[in-house]
């Protein structure tokens, strides 16, 4: 690879793991994106008959699917009627507070706007399931200590159905964050790597990136496959769209790794991308309810070791690159000798 071409490379290596830092801690704020990980975890204890409630996301959501028969009104977080399932699908009510605070981004409630405005109905599906952001499942976390392990009180959603009011009950529980012997790992991998490779054995470079990029991709894609095969609370087609491209995108990779005249290009871009992915990971490094498909010490290992692999298939990388560059000006200065 041409010198250019080597810094081409880094440049595009750098920007990439620019944007995953700026991305990470929006994926593992535990908020109104999408959590890796949770400290807090509400639980449904009692609903309505024939209704279907879960929630979504640890203590951020709660899904509701409604049959067609009933009609069910969602009471707000002010005591205003909020949605509305109905059999000709689910509508938002345009004049209430929590339409207004519910947004991605919140706006000011309008003046006016109160438990008794008559509603604006505006159908938003004609499904009879959703899920929405509802603070009333995590309010009691507010005052919580962080270092207990403990039941922290019942909170409720009020609704009513066929004309009475009733609610769904629940509770929600805290656990401690998990030990931080989980980034030991971490630490110990990427400040070996510099010593060992200093070493500079015949085939150690080889050697170590060919085992760094396997366990770059395979942990990467095993910390991305069982975040996005968690049910919230059923796997969407999005998630399986998304899963399908992981599995394509890997094998990709691990083609462009095996040509010997790209292994330079696709280790870098192995590195950033498990650099990423575990980035996206960090909150089950920092939170007791980790929301994976697989089991918890499972995902937390895939985010370590992504972390970690990436890291030292980076160094690994930029010193092979620096050698053959190093290399290549000492043909180009032999070459004008011999002339």
């Amino acid at each position: 690879m041409s010198g250019i071409a080597h810094r081409f490379v880094l440049v595009l290596a750098a920007g990439l793991l620019a944007a995953a830092v700026l991305a990470a801690p929006a994926s593992a704020h535990v908020g109104r994106t999408t959590p890796a990980a949770t400290s807090y975890l509400a639980r449904i204890e009692s609903a309505p008959r024939g209704i279907d409630a879960k929630v979504v996301d640890g203590d951020q959501r709660l899904w509701l699917r409604v049959p067609a028969r009933m009609t069910v009104v969602v009471i707000g977080l002010r005591g205003e009627p909020y949605l509305r399932f109905s059999a000709q699908g689910i509508a938002v009510n345009t004049r209430s507070a929590t339409y207004f605070l519910n947004r991605v981004r919140p706006v000011p409630v309008p003046a006016g706007i109160g438990p008794r405005t008559p509603p604006s109905w505006r159908r938003i599906s004609s499904a009879h399931s959703t899920s929405w952001h509802d603070s009333r499942l995590h309010a009691l976390a507010l005052a919580a200590h962080p270092s207990a392990t403990r039941y922290l009180g019942r909170w409720n959603v009020p609704l009513i159905v066929a004309g009475k009011r009733t609610w769904i009950d629940g509770g929600l529980w805290q656990a401690p964050r998990p030990t931080l012997l989980w980034f030991w790992p971490l630490v110990l991998l990427l400040a070996c790597a510099p010593a060992l490779l200093r070493l500079r054995e015949a085939g150690w470079d080889a050697a170590a990136a060919w085992m760094l990029a396997g366990l770059a991709l395979s942990t990467a894609t095993l910390g991305r496959l069982g975040r996005e095969l968690y049910g919230r609370p059923s796997i969407s087609t999005g998630q399986l769209v998304l899963v399908g491209a992981t599995c394509v995108v890997v094998v990709a990779l691990a083609a462009w790794w095996a040509r010997r005249g790209w292994r330079m290009v696709a280790g870098f871009v192995i590195g950033v991308a498990a650099i990423y992915q575990g980035l996206t990971l960090v909150g089950t490094l920092r939170n007791a309810y980790v929301l994976a498909v697989v089991p918890a010490w499972v995902e937390r290992a895939a985010a370590v070791l992504s972390l970690a692999s990436g890291g030292a298939l980076l160094l690994v990388m930029l010193v092979s690159g620096r050698e053959a560059e190093e290399a290549e000006r000492a043909a180009d200065r032999e070459l004008l000798v011999s002339r």
